[in-house]
């Protein structure tokens, strides 16, 4: 979903959380969103492909523009813990 997009479903008061996660596809971060009922909606382009961010930070900092929600950031290396 395009950030005008989740920006509407935060303002109706339907998403309560996100997470920003590493992608493995594109070496970059992503944001994504959670609903009350845990249905996932992910930031896309207005062709519906994956938007990528640099660091963890910039991600974060795009979450906060859509919505003011808790926030998750995963470990870049959390499939590689012991």
């Amino acid at each position: 979903m395009t950030t005008s997009e989740l920006r509407e479903l935060y303002q109706a008061g339907k998403l309560r959380s996100a997470r920003v996660c590493h992608d493995t596809l594109t070496m970059g971060w992503l944001a994504i969103f959670y609903d009350e009922e845990g249905n996932r909606f992910e930031l896309t382009d207005t062709l519906g492909g994956r938007v990528s961010f640099e660091s963890p930070r910039a991600a974060e900092e795009k979450v906060h523009q859509v919505a003011d929600c808790p926030t998750r950031v995963d470990s870049l290396y959390r499939f590689f813990e012991i």
